[in-house]
């Protein structure tokens, strides 16, 4: 028994030398980690969507490992301050989304603040900062912004004023059309150049979008204690252990994490540092986790999660909020557009997301299942185990009561089983005994050794209530709920035309594509719906490198009522 036990200790002791070396490998490569970021448009009405495309790349051109899968987009004021948060997934470096303007926020200049989780680490000056002008017809009120725009600073993260892209050509046919008329647009690229990281394309009213230089953060917060790992398997979910007496870290301290409606669960040991981080289901919308902590010896563990959206202050020089007189009558349209598209069209994206839980649990079939109402009542469940031929045992260890399965294989003996309450890890034997035997609506049993993350149980029991709501049991008092914030989507190419031929097509986005897919010979076609409003409109094709450079070729055309 000695020997076995001495060589699992020795696999597991190499296991975590080789993923060291491998966690160091990609520190060293992921440390210039980049976003580069381009919205449709750079004017907006309260109320509407900014849609952008994104593109995480390396400042050292030889790191080809994809690391970060996730990225993180705020809406925020010049000093930083939240309006709205989302998080989006990466594929093959690239990704999409939406953030929605609140329809209280007033006029001003904001930020579209991106980032990745690893890039917490290099401080707020490596972030993407995208400054947009906002516009509330409904509000007299302006955010009021520091009006300093120092354009001859740039910062180590700045976007240089996107530069035209001679290699890529629009071809449209002409530039007049009537409203709803169909668009069918060519666009050929330079077959000998190498094909870009990310290919956008929106098609906006005039005056709405603005080549102006992005700052970076004047106040840089940066870390430096690389708290933050890169989000390499998908979304994240980290904090801290400590003590709530003494405040120290609690090395070595369980934690378990349910994701509530889920039949899962996740379990980690926390660091020398009492640091632990989960790595979460790829699911969308937001959910309810509980997460806790057993307590060992006088140690009640206190769990401190940190932030998902980076709380560091900015300090982000803007310009005086004002209109020209080719921008006041482009926001008037978007107003009016705006306005009409609320009366008549629904939102076209959906918070809704079905289908994403586990049906069935995460051990499987079950080994054995007691099916309460087979049984005859019992006062406390502690009969239940001690009267019925069961696998599962009640013993007592040191004047504490452990579960112990019946089981041929010595090892099961040497772990504690994994509890579970509605698939919420419950590490008080007592406070599931005190569970009244009405509540429960059956008994399932996993009679094996279980390894879950890095932890090994001896078998699994689970007790699953009537009405999914944890049978009442007291959950522990070092747990806590929070609601998180998955994963966010936006719907395909959006936004698209009014369904019922009947109401007024008042897109101000016509048309937005953040990736933009040519063939072999660098060949794309594009076709859309022109709107009602007449006007001149711009076909913005932006190529992002790479290395995070961005191009731009621009095309016009006019929407004509006669």
């Amino acid at each position: 028994m000695k020997k076995r036990q001495l060589t699992y200790c020795l696999l597991f002791a190499l296991l975590l030398a080789c993923l060291g070396l491998r966690a160091q490998n990609l520190f060293t490569g992921a440390a210039g980690e980049r976003i580069q970021v381009c919205t449709d448009r750079t004017m907006y009405v309260s109320g509407e969507k900014v849609y952008f495309s994104a593109v995480v790349y390396h400042l050292n051109e030889n790191v080809n490992t994809e690391f970060s899968r996730i990225f993180y987009c705020e809406l925020i004021t010049p000093d930083g301050k939240k309006i709205a948060g989302r998080k989006f997934l990466l594929q093959n470096s690239t990704g999409q989304g939406c953030v929605s303007i609140p329809q209280e926020t007033v006029s001003g200049i904001y930020f579209l603040k991106c980032y990745t989780r690893f890039m917490r680490n290099a401080g707020t000056h490596q972030y993407k900062y995208v400054m947009l002008k906002i516009i509330n017809p409904f509000k007299s009120e302006v955010l009021t912004g520091n009006y300093a725009h120092d354009t001859t600073v740039q910062g180590g993260n700045s976007m240089k004023l996107p530069g035209t892209d001679e290699s890529m050509t629009i071809i449209s046919g002409k530039n007049t059309f009537a409203p709803r008329e169909k668009v069918r647009l060519s666009i050929i690229g330079n077959t000998g150049k190498e094909p870009p990281a990310a290919l956008s394309l929106s098609v906006i009213p005039e005056s709405t979008y603005n080549d102006v230089a992005t700052m970076a953060d004047r106040n840089p917060n940066g870390s430096g204690t690389g708290l933050f790992l890169p989000e390499t398997r998908g979304i994240s979910l980290s904090g801290q252990v400590i003590g709530k007496e003494s405040g120290k870290p609690v090395p070595n301290a369980r934690v378990n994490l349910s994701v509530i409606g889920d039949k899962d669960i996740l379990v980690v040991l926390t660091d020398s540092n009492g640091r632990f981080i989960f790595a979460l289901a790829p699911f969308h919308g937001n959910r309810d986790l509980f997460l806790c902590s057993e307590a060992t010896g006088s140690v009640t563990p206190e769990i401190l999660i940190d932030n998902d959206f980076c709380s560091k202050q900015v300090y982000l020089h803007s310009p005086r909020f004002a209109l020209d007189a080719d921008e006041s009558k482009a926001a008037l349209k978007l107003a009016v557009n705006s306005k009409i598209t609320a009366i008549f069209n629904k939102d076209t994206l959906s918070h809704d997301y079905p289908g994403e839980e586990n049906k069935t649990p995460f051990y499987g079939k079950p080994t054995e299942v007691l099916e309460m109402e087979n049984y005859i009542d019992m006062p406390t469940l502690d009969e239940y185990f001690s009267e019925l031929p069961v696998m599962v045992k009640l013993k007592k260890v040191r004047g504490k009561k452990h579960f112990w399965f019946l089981n041929a294989q010595a090892d099961m003996a040497l772990y504690d089983p994994l509890v579970l309450v509605d698939w919420v890890a419950v590490n008080d034997i007592e406070k599931v005994l005190a569970m009244p035997p009405q509540t429960i609506e059956r008994i399932e049993l996993v009679n094996t050794l279980y390894i879950k993350g890095n932890i090994t149980f001896g078998g699994i029991i689970s007790f699953v209530s009537k009405k999914n709501d944890f049978a009442g049991i007291d959950l522990p008092a070092s747990g806590k709920f929070i609601n998180y914030n998955f994963l966010d989507t936006c719907s395909g190419n959006v936004p698209s035309p009014p369904l019922h031929r009947n109401f007024p097509d008042s897109r101000n986005t016509v048309y937005w594509n953040p990736a933009v897919q040519t063939n072999t010979q660098g060949v794309a076609g594009i076709s859309f719906t022109v709107p009602d409003t007449p006007g001149r409109y711009y076909i913005l094709l932006r190529a992002t490198s790479k290395t995070g450079e961005v191009t731009l070729t621009k095309e016009t055309f006019f929407v004509k009522n006669d």
